[in-house]
């Protein structure tokens, strides 16, 4: 057990993991789910080889985040979520932002969803979800 310990928190120190089971989803989920794929062009929805990060746009204002070399401004983002894919092929995530350290994790295996947002003392956090989460305007 101590070895399944220590391989998984191999993580960096300035993330903080949380993680969603599908038991956990909610009817709301699903009317967010349902929201999403009635809503968003069909060319823009996430494929089955892809994973959809959520970015809390609150925590990242006029800050400028790269992810695994491709960069996205988020100026003037004040309420919700921005929506990025990134193709599951890819297996790590590397992001930077112009404003915080960078973070570095894999991707799990069965993951569809990952909500990232940023702390005040720095620090990251990420959500693993296997279902499409509710996102709360903040």
């Amino acid at each position: 057990m101590v070895l399944l310990t220590s391989n998984s928190c191999s993580a960096q120190n300035n993330i903080d993991f949380y993680y969603q089971d599908r038991t956990k989803a909610t009817a709301i989920d699903s009317a967010a789910y349902k929201s999403y794929l009635e809503n968003i062009p069909k060319e823009f929805l996430k494929k089955d080889d892809e994973v959809l990060l959520f970015f809390n746009n609150a925590a990242f204002i006029d800050d400028i985040i790269t992810i695994n070399g491709k960069s996205y401004n988020f100026e003037n983002y004040t309420c919700g979520y921005r929506q990025i894919r990134i193709a599951k092929s890819e297996e790590k995530i590397k992001i930077t932002s112009k404003k915080k350290e960078s973070m570095e994790f894999n991707l799990k295996k069965g993951i569809d969803y990952i909500i990232i947002n940023g702390g005040f003392d720095n620090k990251w956090s990420v959500t693993f979800s296997e279902y499409f989460p509710t996102m709360e305007c903040l």
